[in-house]
């Protein structure tokens, strides 16, 4: 596959599509891939998950479904399932426009909210402001809804990601001062807004993901800016922005070459520092002979670089999310690459797993995949090992056959 454009990944990466109904987890216990178990979720149409959390009694799968009641109309899924995969309830939301759940956190007190973006006018989630809102659903453990709150302006806004923090902090953008701006929302615990802050240039600045630090903070993505003090280094650099409790800003800084470069995820390390995932196409990072790469980057709690690192190989490979563990680093994407540092890779795209140490350097890697299109969004630690989840178009895994639609919502669990 050749290069995929910067508006392409920005919609792998940003919003995608659709959702799911159905699982049957497939056990499986070969050494080969180490895979426990795995199963499709879908309906006729395309099904995809876009974010998962992991509760005390199982997993929660948010993301998007296509309905067959007219061309365009898209809605919202949240999903548990057990521990073993097992479905215990699914809920659609949604009205006649496009309606999807993007990402999902589990809070303290066992429960979870849900960060839906919709156009509809009607439904579950009627336009309150115009364009495209935001919702916040708060959830208790057994999946009844305990809230929901819309946040927006007249123009188009998303929310990539939430926190929990005496309340919630969203990120994500708004198009209220015309282009694209990082758009950060912090709200009481019952989703009443105790401030929003605006962050960006006169181009395309989109917030994929934030992190709590001891005294505020950081929000990550990528600007296509040249002004109001941002450097960017070509046509797009990684941007991260620092802020206070309150959201003041107290520094920014970008990351990336004379190409395409992009956070897509970040989290706070256990030193109070933060680590950051996403993407890099220019040559500065990858090399002269790669294409998109992997990028995990590495930061103390002052923004001062420690590493930055690649993976991948000869074709595409975006980065979505990461994790920390007690030895290193785990990340999630989808590859294209048969080369490099991808081993065993199946036809199309794999979902691709890869484990690092503490300092980045790679200690394993692991495709997961058939003889089609597996794109990779979502990444959890669950007992003794990761879960991961996003799109298969493939019509088998493993011995596992799917009968549904355009493409079904694979969820696997690895070892």
């Amino acid at each position: 596959m050749g290069k995929v454009s910067p508006l392409w990944t920005a919609i792998i990466t940003g919003i995608f599509v659709i959702l799911m109904i159905f699982a049957i987890p497939y056990e499986r216990s070969t050494k080969k891939d180490s895979i426990q178990w795995l199963g499709f979720i879908g309906k006729i149409s395309r099904d995809i998950a876009y974010n998962m959390t992991v509760l005390s009694d199982g997993i929660v799968v948010v993301g998007w479904t296509s309905s067959l009641k007219e061309y365009g109309d898209q809605n919202a899924l949240v999903i548990k399932l057990s521990k073993d995969g097992k479905l215990l309830w699914q809920k659609e939301l949604g009205g006649s426009g496009t309606d999807g759940a993007i990402c999902v956190k589990a809070t303290k007190d066992g429960g979870f909210v849900v960060t839906i973006i919709s156009d509809s006018q009607d439904g579950d989630f009627p336009s309150q402001f115009g364009g495209q809102d935001i919702w916040l659903l708060k959830y208790n453990g057994e999946g009844n809804l305990e809230w929901k709150k819309c946040y927006g302006t007249k123009g188009y806004e998303t929310a990539f990601d939430v926190i929990e923090d005496d309340g919630y902090v969203l990120a994500g953008y708004t198009t209220v001062n015309g282009s694209e701006d990082f758009w950060v929302i912090k709200t009481d615990y019952q989703g009443n807004v105790l401030w929003d802050k605006t962050f960006g240039g006169s181009d395309w600045d989109t917030a994929f993901g934030l992190t709590k630090l001891q005294d505020g903070y950081v929000v990550v993505g990528m600007t296509k800016s040249h002004d109001r003090d941002i450097f960017n280094n070509g046509s797009s650099d990684m941007w991260f922005v620092r802020i206070s409790r309150m959201g003041e800003l107290l520094w920014q800084k970008t990351v990336g070459g004379s190409d395409w470069d992009q956070a897509t995820n970040i989290i706070s390390t256990k030193d109070g520092g933060f680590a950051v995932c996403g993407v890099s196409w220019s040559k500065e990072i990858t090399g002269e002979s790669r294409m998109g790469d992997f990028v995990l980057t590495k930061f103390d709690i002052d923004g001062n670089q420690e590493f930055l690192k690649t993976y991948g190989g000869s074709s595409d490979d975006i980065a979505q999310k990461l994790i920390e563990t007690d030895d290193g680093y785990v990340l999630i994407g989808t590859t294209w690459s048969d080369d490099g540092d991808i081993v065993q890779k199946h036809r199309g795209s794999d979902y691709w797993l890869i484990k690092t140490d503490k300092k980045g350097n790679l200690v394993w890697q692991k495709c997961l995949g058939d003889d089609m299109d597996e794109i990779a969004y979502a990444l959890q630690v669950s007992g003794d090992g990761y879960l991961v989840a996003g799109v298969s178009y493939s019509y088998v895994a493993g011995l596992r056959a799917r009968s549904h639609g355009g493409g079904d919502i694979l969820l696997v669990k690895v070892r």
